[in-house]
C-alpha cells in the first residue's frame, strides 16, 4: 500500500545484475464544485454557502470553505464540511446587519489534493432608511455569482405575517 510521491524500483535477475527505475504516483486534483448560492439565514442573521455534490464521486473527503478577509482578492480557509454532511456551510461570525461576503468553495479528495477554488458568490446588503413622511427607501448592493435580469421586491406584513409582492426594478437598479 503506497501512497502518492516517487518510488524507485530494483529488479535483479537470476544472473545477479540489477537495474534500477523510478516511478512517480500521482493523482488528478478534484474536479472544481461551483457554489449554488450564498444566503442569509433568517433566523440567525448569519451566511449560509449552499452547493450540490457530486453524488457519483468516490473519492471526495470534502469541501473547504474560503471567504474573502478585509482585503479585496484575499480569502483564507474558515471551513470545511464533510462529503457526508449536508452540503451547506453557516458562517458562524458574518452577521448580514453589517455588510456583504464573499465566499469560494474547493474540492478535497481523499489524499488531500484540492481542486481549483470556485468563482466567488456574494451575499446581497441591504439597507432601508426612511425618507419624508410615511416612504422608505432601499439601497443594496449587488448579488455576485450568478446571472440574472430584475430584483422582485416584497414587504413582510407584520400584522398578518405574510411577504407580499411590491414591484420588480432590472437588475442595474440597487
Amino acid at each position: 500500500n503506497v501512497g502518492l510521491g516517487t518510488y524507485s524500483v530494483v529488479v535483479t535477475g537470476t544472473d545477479g545484475c540489477s537495474g534500477i527505475g523510478y516511478y512517480q504516483i500521482m493523482k488528478e486534483s478534484p474536479a472544481m464544485q461551483e457554489i449554488c448560492m450564498v444566503t442569509v439565514d433568517t433566523l440567525t442573521g448569519t451566511n449560509q454557502v449552499v452547493w450540490e455534490k457530486d453524488m457519483n464521486a468516490t473519492d471526495i473527503a470534502g469541501y473547504n470553505i474560503y471567504k474573502e478577509s478585509t482585503q479585496s482578492g484575499l480569502y483564507y480557509l474558515v471551513g470545511f464540511v464533510d462529503y457526508d454532511s449536508l452540503s451547506l456551510w453557516v458562517d458562524p461570525i458574518s452577521n448580514s446587519d453589517v455588510r456583504s461576503w464573499r465566499y469560494k468553495v474547493a474540492v478535497l479528495d481523499d489524499c488531500g489534493n484540492e481542486s481549483a477554488w470556485s468563482g466567488e458568490h456574494k451575499t446581497i446588503h441591504l439597507n432601508v432608511n426612511q425618507g419624508i413622511g410615511n416612504v422608505y427607501n432601499l439601497i443594496w448592493d449587488h448579488y455576485e455569482g450568478r446571472a440574472y435580469s430584475s430584483y422582485d421586491i416584497h414587504r413582510y406584513d407584520t400584522v398578518t405575517q405574510q411577504w407580499s409582492y411590491l414591484t420588480t426594478v432590472p437588475s442595474n437598479i440597487n
